[in-house]
């Protein structure tokens, strides 16, 4: 009888700690970011010359759907720890870091092997990479695949490796997670050891403190290396979430009354998409405002009273996956984009080029997504859950 009532007792704790909502946030931001970095690569793009008015946003969407994941992050984290330290009057940093790496640290290092090993030897042994010269160029560039860009990597540092020039392709999209793992790393024990009435006072000093860092480093006015590692390591983003997540626990019911109104959710929408077509400040204001409107939609979203929030079956099975479509898109366009300029390229310099990579890269990414996720992930993810949990 325990048993069941423990076990009953878990799922009630699992069920009330799920934001409905937030896995179709990120698939948006996932298939925001391949957009982006499908256009980043694609040289012949009709739509961007013909229509000027993306120019901003296709050159931007990129960053800010990580932008979103970084606050995310930062709001479920906060949320998360300080119903712990709450609960368990302690936060259980081991079984922490213990549920991260099991989530993080498997397909991050797949997705390495397959960049420093299957990439370079397809590249080399088959003449049909060729054929996408500027992917070519960067993989024979011994430079990227010295050791210690492969050091960078290996050791969870991708950010750094890429501010330091090292661009190991397959994987130069693991920045972000490799900010992830650092704010993993010091985020609980701020949480642990800063009382809730003090801890608040430290997000807003991230939030302030970073952006000023990261100008000095960008402008010269600190040395090298701490330069790199300073212009690599995005907090305050995390900081945004955190301030939220450190909302939400405090005053749910408050944040719950105000994000109920179906005009608020479209106001908040019609203000991020006009951040997201036009630069109204210099970038580093514009991003944080762009952010703060992230948390906005973020509260708007978990609050299920209010039946005008987008809900899709769709996107939430995308945003369950969204981890392996980030992680494995580089390596799908790296495969299609020599294919369709040696097949097809007739269509180069027209929609029809378009219409065919698009659904190639997207279709292919998300299937080898859905896989990795069901035959590889979930065995980890179950661990995770089973052995580490606290909550």
């Amino acid at each position: 009888m325990e048993k069941i009532n423990l076990g009953s007792f878990e799922m009630e704790v699992k069920k009330s700690f799920f934001f409905n909502g937030l896995n179709e946030l990120r698939a948006i931001a996932a298939l925001a970011v391949i957009y982006h970095h499908i256009e980043l690569h694609n040289d012949f793009n009709p739509i961007k010359s013909h229509f000027a008015f993306l120019d901003y946003f296709t050159g931007n969407v990129g960053k800010n759907g990580v932008f979103l994941f970084f606050v995310l992050s930062g709001f479920l984290i906060t949320y998360l720890l300080l119903q712990e330290k709450e609960k368990c009057k302690t936060i259980f940093l081991k079984k922490f870091f213990l549920r991260r790496m099991y989530r993080i640290w498997p397909l991050y290092y797949l997705i390495f092997a397959i960049s420093v090993l299957l990439i370079p030897y397809l590249a080399v042994n088959f003449d049909i990479f060729k054929e996408d010269l500027s992917s070519y160029y960067r993989i024979t560039d011994t430079h990227n695949y010295g050791i210690k860009g492969i050091l960078f990597y290996l050791f969870f540092m991708p950010n750094i490796a890429l501010y330091s020039g090292y661009f190991i392709t397959g994987c130069t999209q693991a920045w972000s997670v490799g900010i992830e793992e650092q704010f993993y790393i010091l985020w609980p024990v701020l949480i642990l050891y800063f009382n809730k009435n003090r801890i608040l006072q430290v997000f807003f000093t991230v939030l302030f403190l970073f952006p000023i860092l990261i100008f000095l480093a960008k402008n010269n006015y600190i040395f090298y290396p701490l330069s790199v590692i300073i212009k690599s390591i995005s907090f305050h983003f995390m900081a945004i979430g955190s301030i939220g997540g450190y909302l939400f626990f405090t005053k749910k019911k408050l944040i719950e009354k105000y994000t109920y109104s179906k005009w608020g959710y479209f106001l908040i929408i019609a203000m991020i998409a006009a951040f997201l077509f036009n630069p109204f400040f210099f970038s580093v204001i514009q991003e944080i405002v762009i952010s703060f409107l992230f948390l906005l939609l973020i509260l708007f979203t978990i609050n299920d009273k209010n039946q005008w929030i987008f809900r899709n079956r769709l996107f939430f099975y995308l945003g369950k996956i969204s981890y392996g479509i980030y992680m494995y898109h580089t390596f799908v366009m790296f495969l299609v984009f020599p294919f369709v300029n040696k097949y097809f390229s007739n269509f180069q310099g027209g929609i029809y080029y378009n219409i065919l990579l698009y659904p190639l890269i997207f279709g292919i990414t998300i299937v080898l997504s859905s896989l990795s996720y069901h035959y590889f992930e979930l065995k980890f993810i179950k661990i995770k859950d089973t052995k580490f949990k606290t909550l």
